[in-house]
């Protein structure tokens, strides 16, 4: 097959016209939704993909565009087509849409580029933390990326106790304020009231799905180890959060492929690439 598609449903704005963006040696598509079709990602390869390789590269990049918009991104279903001239066309279904609105096109897009296998599963795991519609699965998954990077408790709660510094504004500062008030070691007290509590249903601490003070208290954390996960992958797996790209970039002369901007394409959507290159 030529194409690799997902309906989707985005945590974050959409397109409102087909864009294409280079990716991985290919072409991704982002199609919005219309009365009758899906909101859909496509990956075109001219060599031909088979359906897990395929499905495996487009997840790749909606971890990486989830990363940049600072949103999760629902994959409803899977698809494979072979139409050489366009992306596969998915019926909406009965799937839940998004409810953010559909916008004009970035006019600039950051899509990081990991540099290691490592740094590409914790921004799959990213995503997943900010798609599920699970307080403790998803604090489950922002912590889990500590462990893309540091093997044991003890290490996961040093890194987090040293960089509690980071957390300066928001949700998480806030909760981050009102913990200090009630414990001493943060670090010990995400990682074994949250962390553990959640990945385990035997021994104590247990976070009790159907009790909802264990839910209330998960979500009132999750900003904080978001933050915690965040703070990882920029300091550990170096790779920059949307704002800092930005600011690193401010004065460069020369932009960095990761900065994409959009031009018309010949097939009516909208290209992007890199700024200045021939590629626009």
């Amino acid at each position: 097959m030529y194409w690799m598609n997902f309906s989707i449903r985005a945590g974050f704005s959409w397109p409102n016209v087909p864009v294409e963006i280079p990716f991985d040696g290919s072409v991704v598509v982002l199609s919005p939704a219309t009365a009758e079709l899906a909101c859909t990602a496509s990956l075109f390869d001219s060599a031909g993909v088979e359906f897990d390789e395929g499905a495996t590269r487009l997840s790749k990049f909606l971890s990486r565009l989830a990363w940049s918009q600072g949103g999760g991104i629902e994959e409803n279903f899977a698809l494979g087509t072979n139409d050489l001239e366009r992306p596969g066309r998915l019926g909406r279904g009965t799937y839940a849409t998004s409810a953010w609105s559909d916008v004009d096109p970035w006019h600039q897009l950051y899509l990081p580029s990991p540099a290691t296998s490592e740094a590409s599963r914790a921004l799959a795991l990213f995503r997943e933390g900010m798609t599920l519609n699970s307080e403790s699965l998803a604090f489950l998954s922002f912590f889990k990326i500590l462990n893309v990077v540091f093997p044991n408790g003890p290490s996961q709660q040093t890194w987090i106790n040293n960089n509690l510094h980071l957390v300066k504004y928001g949700r998480a500062f806030d909760r981050l304020s009102l913990l200090r008030t009630q414990h001493d070691n943060i670090g010990e007290y995400l990682y074994v009231q949250g962390r553990c509590a959640v990945a385990h249903a035997f021994s104590t601490p247990i976070a009790d799905p159907d009790n909802y003070y264990d839910r209330r208290r998960l979500r009132d954390d999750l900003p904080l180890i978001q933050a915690m996960a965040e703070s990882c992958i920029e300091i550990k797996l170096n790779v920059l959060t949307t704002d800092s790209f930005l600011a690193n970039i401010r004065y460069a002369e020369l932009l960095p492929p990761e900065y994409l901007v959009p031009t018309p394409g010949s097939n009516g959507r909208l290209r992007y690439g890199q700024y200045g290159s021939d590629v626009c």
